[in-house]
């Protein structure tokens, strides 16, 4: 299967497979070859002059703030800056070394017109897709592949959501526009109120940003089909509701309150990294007979958040904890969450709506946002159980755990209720419990108690197409070698047994065959993707830690 075809009637065109089969990453050749370098060279030139002139030098402190102003905390947010040292400051030999290096180059490039690696009929069929107006190719959630649908049936699938007026209300142009006009005029007086906390490089990043936004201020919403879930009973499939703000006036903001709330969600004792740090602490475990797996889904958790609750309560947690978290102004931050969570405007075609309740996912803050908030109910929920609880642990918007039965059932089943009902009992969130058992999927691991232990393995969804890049996209050669390494170190990292992981990484192997790939071509980049991952799980943790130090420094003094 190249798609799914989710039209009523199947009605997606036939031929669209053997487009949308070359996976939603493909990229087609450009009609030309690379001609000039210019542009790049122009980019080479002012980094090695940089590097030139600062070589041997230690760290440049920061003149801008005053000696008296603690330091704002470090930020990755800045805008790259244009300066480049003067010519006098420059040796004589760095621009011939330079001019001679470009003119080698250059021989090299010419331009011609390029072998197209899509077939004429395709091209024709692009541009028929790209035209079609009765069907749309959005992406199904969960990196499960391209799908079909009737624009008509997009258009309703994104009104059950925006209808709801607890959730949206409709604007118009002017409304909108006016509205982000106000939004941008409060965010440069929070600005100007908080440079000496946020640093003057932090403000000049978010000032370009809205600049760069305001000549469209507005975040682009779109839906994902849950095709995972199957089809509902009143013949809609579900759908995923994401609000893209990359192009929004809060956007740069958002990303700063990120930066201040993720050490936050990082300190909660339910919080995560991902399923190779789940893989660690369940490793750790040592299970007693009646020790079973349950795990637990939040029902739209994003939209169930109530942003007035929501406010109040991380607001009321950041402020009693300030000590704990000295990296971020109390004030600063509750204004910065209340800009960015109140103030979603977003454009769906030539419509525009303003989110008045729950969280946008796509905004940055959002996975943070959503970490904290339910995690002040879990800090007093999971204490109360803990002579059921024997490990508690949530990714967002989704709970494993180890629950400890009662050697009654019917107890048991009376506490596993009573469980649930508290799990739902913040602020009208809602949970769908699944009731305990040996083996669950939870994210991307299938985890199984046998005996005293867990065993891990991959999981992976009936549905997915495994669209993996073919060999004549117009990647560069790294991103594919990137591709095999990465899940090859995945596999081994996630299965416990040995045989399993031998077997999934042949499976990968044949998927990859499957896609058009050579086997003489794969069997030496499978080769050294298997070393590199037994060099990798040879590390100790504080060989790991090191490295990982290096390339921070390496990528600093860059």
């Amino acid at each position: 299967m190249a798609f799914h075809d989710l039209t009523p009637n199947k009605t997606a065109p036939a031929n669209a497979k053997s487009l949308l089969g070359l996976g939603p990453k493909f990229i087609c050749k450009p009609k030309f070859t690379t001609g000039s370098i210019f542009t790049g060279y122009d980019r080479l030139e002012v980094d090695f002059h940089r590097r030139v002139f600062f070589a041997g030098d230690s760290e440049s402190q920061d003149d801008s703030m005053s000696d008296d102003a603690p330091p704002p905390p470090e930020s990755k947010l800045y805008i790259r800056s244009n300066w480049r040292p003067d010519l006098c400051d420059i040796p004589d030999w760095v621009p011939a070394r330079l001019s001679k290096f470009y003119v080698r180059v250059q021989k090299l490039y010419t331009k011609k017109n390029a072998d197209s690696n899509i077939l004429p009929f395709q091209e024709r069929l692009l541009e028929q897709l790209a035209s079609d107006p009765k069907h749309l190719y959005p992406l199904a959630d969960k990196g499960l592949g391209p799908c079909a649908v009737l624009y008509e049936q997009y258009v309703k699938d994104c009104l059950v959501h925006l209808l709801n007026e607890t959730v949206y209300e409709r604007l118009s142009l002017e409304e909108a526009l006016q509205a982000t006009a106000s939004l941008k005029a409060k965010i440069q007086e929070w600005l100007d109120d908080y440079e000496h906390v946020i640093g003057p490089k932090v403000k000049e990043y978010i000032e370009h940003h809205m600049r760069e936004n305001s000549s469209s201020p507005f975040g682009q919403f779109y839906i994902m089909y849950k095709i995972h879930k199957g089809i509902g009973e009143d013949g809609l499939w579900p759908t995923r509701p994401v609000c893209s703000d990359v192009t929004s006036i809060p956007h740069a903001l958002g990303k700063w309150v990120t930066e201040m709330l993720l050490p936050m969600a990082k300190a909660q004792p339910s919080y995560f990294k991902d399923s190779f740090v789940l893989k660690s602490l369940l490793d750790n475990l040592i299970l007693p007979p009646n020790a079973r797996l349950f795990t637990a889904d939040a029902v739209s958790m994003y939209t169930n958040i109530k942003t007035k609750e929501a406010l109040t309560e991380i607001g009321n947690f950041i402020m009693e904890n300030r000590d704990e978290f000295p990296h971020l102004d109390p004030e600063a931050v509750i204004e910065a969450l209340h800009l960015v969570f109140e103030n979603n405007i977003f454009a769906l075609g030539d419509t525009y709506w303003r989110q008045i309740s729950g969280t946008a996912m796509g905004t940055p803050p959002a996975p943070a946002w959503a970490t904290i908030f339910y995690a002040l109910h879990e800090k007093e929920m999971v204490p109360r159980w803990s002579s059921n609880i024997m490990f508690y642990k949530r990714f967002i918007d989704d709970v494993i755990g180890i629950w400890l039965t009662d050697p009654d059932p019917i107890k048991d089943q009376e506490l596993w209720n009573a469980f649930c009902k508290d799990m739902d009992s913040w602020h009208d969130m809602k949970w769908d419990c699944n009731k305990p058992t040996t083996s669950v999927d939870f994210m991307d691991l299938t985890i199984t108690i046998e005996q005293d232990r867990i065993v891990t393995t991959l999981f992976e969804k009936d549905l997915n197409l495994y669209l993996y890049i073919p060999p004549f996209s117009s990647h560069p050669r790294g991103v594919f070698n990137g591709t095999i390494s990465g899940q090859i170190l995945r596999i081994r990292r996630l299965c416990t047994y040995k045989s399993d992981a031998d077997s999934r990484i042949k499976e990968f192997f044949s998927r990859l065959l499957a896609r058009g790939h050579l086997r003489e071509n794969l069997i030496p980049l499978f080769s050294r993707a298997e070393e590199n991952a037994t060099a990798y799980l040879l590390r100790s943790p504080e060989e790991h830690r090191e490295l990982r130090k290096r390339k921070r420094d390496d990528s600093h003094h860059q």
